[in-house]
């Protein structure tokens, strides 16, 4: 099968994320209402990303042939969907005890670092790679361990956010240096990890493709996902940083403006 053949039929029906995602949506619609065309922009980004990561040729991909491409996912699911969840979500949102939730941060660093660790442990891995029910459970577990990590920094109540400096900065740089830690791991590891990589079953007919065009040995593709899980994992948390201070910057020079 070609590239574009694959592109083409890869995609998977699956009712369960359809329906959640557009159950999200409608509950976005209902409860919400935003003025902010921004946040609704982010809100549906993140429900779209949702579902390309785990019914489009992405997680075909992921869950026959690639490890780069499973690594791809699991960064979607942990670090950048439940960001744009949390941004999307108005200031003003009627969330009942969820908007006087004040997590410690070092739990939630622990729910979304810990969960990204935990499931790139090989053997914890590999048997969610084998068994369907356990994969789910992995999914959900990243997306709530995300939506935890994520809560300190992107909570929808100003007041329930870490400080930018130190408090939010260094929970940030952490955790960057923590995906650094697991990536070099992973990119330099002197064996496979995951050995249902290194000989898929090829229910789509692209190894020949994978192998062949792309040049993806089973040991490159480690490689690449190990440098995933490094360089722009610490991408995310950068942007993070660099966005957080540009907002405090701003509201220290509102503030100096005023009093002036």
């Amino acid at each position: 099968m070609s590239t574009s053949e694959f592109l083409m039929r890869a995609w998977s029906w699956k009712p369960t994320v359809a329906i959640g995602c557009l159950g999200l949506l409608a509950v976005y619609g209902l409860l919400f209402r935003s003025r902010s065309l921004g946040r609704a922009i982010a809100w549906t980004a993140g429900l779209a990303l949702l579902y390309l990561a785990l019914s489009s040729p992405l997680d075909a991909l992921a869950d026959t042939y690639l490890f780069c491409a499973h690594m791809a996912k699991h960064i979607l699911l942990v670090l950048v969907i439940p960001a744009l969840l949390l941004i999307g979500v108005p200031p003003d949102a009627k969330l009942g005890w969820l908007s006087r939730v004040a997590l410690p941060p070092a739990v939630a660093w622990l729910a979304g670092i810990g969960a990204m660790a935990f499931w790139h442990v090989p053997l914890f891995f590999n048997a969610a790679l084998a068994h369907e029910p356990l994969h789910i459970v992995e999914h959900l577990s990243l997306l709530a361990g995300g939506t935890l990590y994520w809560w300190p920094i992107l909570a929808p109540e100003r007041r329930r956010r870490l400080s930018p400096v130190p408090h939010a900065a260094a929970y940030l740089f952490t955790s960057c240096l923590a995906c650094t830690t697991i990536g070099i791991v992973i990119t330099f590891a002197s064996a496979l990890l995951y050995p249902a990589y290194a000989t898929p079953v090829d229910s789509y007919g692209m190894l020949a493709t994978i192998r062949g065009a792309w040049g993806i040995s089973p040991a490159l593709d480690q490689q690449i996902g190990g440098l995933l899980m490094w360089v722009p994992c610490c991408f995310v948390y950068l942007t993070a940083t660099l966005a957080m201070f540009a907002r405090w910057y701003g509201g220290e020079a509102a503030e100096a403006a005023v009093e002036a």
